[in-house]
């Protein structure tokens, strides 16, 4: 700490060092001007250090699905934490979102030149995307194609590609080491079948990759669509998160899109699947 010798009045002052010495003011003749510059220094110093902590820098967020119940509350997290975020649908004009750091993209999730087109030059792409195809197959689900097709475009892009977090499903998690999938098993054409199979198929592309980075996000447990945001949960891995009687709490839509946002500014999860829960 320094202290400042006024009229045999010592003022602090806090400094990176934290360590005393004097500055008498009969030897550094500091003047009124001076010394007020340093009242502000210190000012703006307790603010930055105390109130005012610093965050990191914006990133340019693309977002597939971004009027989906999940998607919405994704970009209404980044954008509430500085970040740029480009919305992406095959009808733009129904992204309404007022915001100087929204813009609003037409693209298709399932043609490559219209992902490349998106895509390039973002910091990371969140795929919240959900459908299936016209026979119920789960390589004809939208999140399979989703994850082939970023493939093929980073692949493209090369070293600047962007780093895709894509949103899979909790059925591909396993409970005491039985996958999922194998512990309730769905019919082969239903929309069901073709839905949660299709997660699977998407993770098992990114795992194929060595160049792309790429995180997979599952819920551990439902997602409740209109809970609030907590700020709190739990992050795990490939085994679903259960409480002290062995249940799955499920998460909330806004608090899975602040651990999105989280993994975003302090990633913890690349080149893996991660899960989250409360």
């Amino acid at each position: 700490m320094i202290l400042l010798q006024i009229e045999a009045n010592f003022i602090p002052l806090i400094t990176l060092s934290n360590k005393a010495s004097l500055l008498p003011m009969k030897n550094n003749y500091l003047s009124k001007f001076t010394f007020k510059r340093y009242l502000v220094a210190l000012t703006l110093g307790i603010c930055f250090s105390l109130a005012c902590p610093l965050t990191v820098s914006a990133n340019t967020i693309v977002i597939y699905g971004a009027t989906g119940n999940i998607g919405s509350k994704i970009v209404t997290e980044a954008l509430d934490r500085g970040h740029k975020v480009i919305g992406v649908s095959r009808s733009p004009e129904t992204l309404k979102i007022n915001h100087r750091n929204f813009s609003a993209a037409k693209g298709d999730v399932s043609d490559l030149q219209s992902m490349l087109d998106v895509i390039k030059g973002a910091d990371t792409v969140i795929m919240s995307v959900r459908g299936s195809g016209p026979n119920n197959y789960p390589e004809e689900s939208l999140d399979y194609v989703a994850s082939k097709v970023f493939i093929q475009a980073a692949r493209k892009i090369g070293q600047d590609a962007p780093r895709v977090i894509h949103l899979g499903g909790g059925s591909t998690l396993y409970s005491k080491g039985v996958l999922a999938l194998d512990a309730r098993p769905s019919t082969e054409g239903t929309a069901q079948h073709g839905l949660v199979w299709g997660h699977w198929l998407a993770l098992q592309n990114y795992r194929a990759t060595t160049a792309v980075k790429w995180t997979v996000v599952s819920p551990s447990g439902g997602y409740d669509a209109e809970g609030p945001r907590t700020g709190q949960y739990r992050q795990g891995w490939d085994e679903v998160l259960v409480d002290e009687s062995g249940k799955s709490k499920g998460i909330s839509h806004r608090d899975m899109a602040v651990a999105i946002i989280d993994e975003i500014e302090k990633p913890k999860a690349l080149k893996r699947r991660m899960t989250i829960g409360y």
